[in-house]
C-alpha cells in the first residue's frame, strides 16, 4: 500500500512485462522489493517472472510493448488504481 501526502490511502499498479510475456501485466508489488526471478502475481492472477534488471546505459527492450492485459485493466479501472509503466 503507498500513501499519499495527504493521507489518504492509494493503491499503485505497475505495469510490467514478466519475463517470456509479450504484453504488460499490473502488478501491485513495489518493482524494487522484489529480486530478479522471484514470481509475484498480476491483478488478473497469473503469475509473473521478474525479469534480469538491464545493464545502465542501455534501454530495455521491453520499454517498446505497450499492449497491457485487458483483464488487468478492467480490474485497475475498476479499483480506481493509479497506474506506472516500469521496465527493468
Amino acid at each position: 500500500m503507498v500513501f499519499d501526502v495527504f493521507r489518504r490511502e492509494r493503491t499503485d499498479v505497475f505495469w510490467i512485462v514478466g519475463s517470456g510475456f509479450k504484453i504488460r501485466h499490473a502488478m501491485t508489488t513495489l518493482p524494487g522489493s522484489v529480486y530478479t526471478g522471484a514470481w509475484v502475481p498480476a491483478l488478473c492472477e497469473t503469475w509473473l517472472l521478474i525479469p534480469t534488471a538491464t545493464p545502465w546505459p542501455r534501454e530495455p527492450l521491453t520499454k517498446a510493448i505497450t499492449e497491457r492485459c485487458p483483464e488487468c485493466a478492467v480490474i485497475a479501472d475498476r479499483e480506481e488504481h493509479r497506474d506506472h509503466t516500469w521496465d527493468y
